[in-house]
């Protein structure tokens, strides 16, 4: 698989200061919205009164809004505010949507718990939304263009303290919604959702303070809106130009616009379009990860998770995701990279395809449990752990990478935008599975399982194929540097 030339320079890695406390309010940032999804799924089906198809359904679009809501953040950030304030209004946004849920749902105020988890639930999406493809972005922008290694190193980090604050929500807030009653409640659904809208707020002031130490200044953004104008003006004119002989042809369709936009944008948003059709086969692992919020929870449901001194809530148990990926980064790091760099997979996009791979095996494995469980067996939660454990090496195996080749990949002006879209493809793959749950084409769990693993294995192929045919537009890359000296 082609991948961009890796630029050789010498270079000391670091950790900028204003990085680091990018780096603490991920932590928060993932503790706020990791929670919320950890006690979504059973949340609407325990206080709301949802049944599992429908309480999957609603935790999936809930992903599936905020990932859209990604490319309004990139928006907001690269043509009106910045990423700075962007970040720090909609942290606030959704401190604003946790705590109505917080208030919503104690029973002796006797307030429409349906209608505020509904506004509730919307705002939080809204603000984490706009908030996914801005924190990762805003800290790697604290680094100076020389310093690859030290971005390569942010983004290892920022997965790494991402992970930190997954463990310790998934850890506290089920005990919160289960083992802790407040306000007159059986439950604690109060403080599961307040704790994370306050955390939110701390997002906002170490973001204020990351912004006083911060040495560089945020490239000037393609506006998302002119990248959509610069591909419907093309579009437009390559069609008038197959009916009238007056507008000469292009080489590319999008040199069309290269009069009214400039070569600088056109040159841009071609390459967003050659990444973006990348994305799109990544959608599908996606798919398949998000359901350890959703599925996974209700096989647990049904499972023993007593180990002796603890006994462990459902919910609880996705705490082995964040667990594991922590624990395997290091490892992938120093002893399964470099024996995967025998084999010759090295490139960003040859350890995804891999990653996509060992997520359609995890599903194989989940859907001989579901066989289990519906054949009367009253397994132990540790059953789940094959299947966790090949979800989270795919898991480091498509997301940092990703993550990397993104920012590398994309021009200085464009890193946010394709942040967003990375996010938008993770949006889509909740989307499959509202599809696909709502369409109630199999009444087997087990052959739903199976399904989405052999789509899995094929979309693989196809990103694989597409991967070995891509390659950067170096051409265009020199052109552009003429341009802007």
């Amino acid at each position: 698989m082609n991948e961009p030339d890796e630029v050789i320079v010498s270079e000391r890695r670091r950790i900028a200061k204003p990085a680091a406390f990018v780096l603490v309010s991920v932590m928060f940032k993932r503790y706020s919205t990791a929670a919320i999804l950890s006690i979504l799924t059973l949340f609407l089906n325990l206080k709301l009164g949802y049944d599992k198809d429908v309480s999957t359904t609603v935790y999936h679009s809930y992903a599936f809004v905020a990932s859209c809501f990604a490319i309004v953040g990139a928006i907001i950030a690269d043509s009106r505010f910045g990423m700075y304030k962007t970040i720090v209004v909609v942290s606030v946004v959704f401190a604003v949507g946790s705590l109505i849920i917080a208030i919503g749902v104690i029973d002796a105020l006797h307030l429409p718990i349906h209608v505020l988890s509904v506004i509730g639930l919307l705002i939080m999406a809204i603000g984490d939304g706009c908030l996914k493809p801005l924190n990762r972005t805003y800290g790697a922008c604290q680094y100076h263009p020389n310093e690859a290694k030290s971005v390569a190193l942010f983004f290892v980090l920022y997965y790494f303290v991402y992970n930190i604050g997954s463990i310790i929500s998934r850890l506290v807030s089920p005990i919160l919604r289960e083992d802790v009653q407040c306000f007159g409640n059986d439950d604690c659904f109060t403080a599961a959702f307040g704790i994370s809208g306050i955390c939110m707020i701390l997002v906002a002031l170490l973001t204020v303070i990351a912004h006083r130490y911060s040495e560089t200044t945020q490239a000037d953004g393609s506006s998302l809106l002119n990248v959509f104008a610069c591909i419907w003006h093309a579009i437009s004119k390559k069609i008038r130009s197959k009916m009238s002989h007056s507008i000469p042809a292009k080489d590319h369709w999008l040199d069309y616009s290269e009069a009214k936009y400039g070569k600088i944008l056109v040159w841009e948003t071609r390459v967003i379009l050659r990444v973006l059709v990348l994305y799109l086969p990544i959608t599908l692992f996606w798919a398949l990860f998000y359901q350890q919020g959703s599925r996974w929870v209700f096989q647990a449901v049904r499972m023993n998770g007593d180990i002796g001194f603890y006994t462990i809530i459902p919910d609880q148990f996705n705490v082995i995701n964040p667990l594991l990926v922590l624990l395997l980064i290091p490892v992938f790091e120093n002893v399964l990279n470099p024996m995967l760099a025998k084999v010759r997979i090295i490139g960003d996009l040859q350890k995804a395809t891999l990653g996509g791979v060992l997520g359609g095996i995890a599903f194989l494995v989940s859907a001989v449990i579901e066989f289990e469980l519906e054949n009367g067996k009253y397994l132990h939660m540790g059953w789940l752990l094959p299947q966790y454990t090949l979800m989270a090496m795919g898991e480091i195996l498509v997301t940092v990478p990703i993550f990397n080749f993104s920012y590398t990949i994309a021009p200085n002006s464009m890193k946010t935008v394709l942040q967003a879209f990375n996010n938008l493809s993770m949006g889509l793959g909740n989307l499959i599975v509202v599809i696909v749950v709502g369409s109630k084409l199999l009444n087997s769990q087990i052959y739903e399982f199976i399904l989405f693993a052999g789509l899995m294995f094929v979309d693989m192929i196809l990103f694989a194929y597409l991967a070995k045919k891509y390659k950067p537009l170096k051409e265009n890359a020199d052109e552009r540097v003429e341009l802007i000296k």
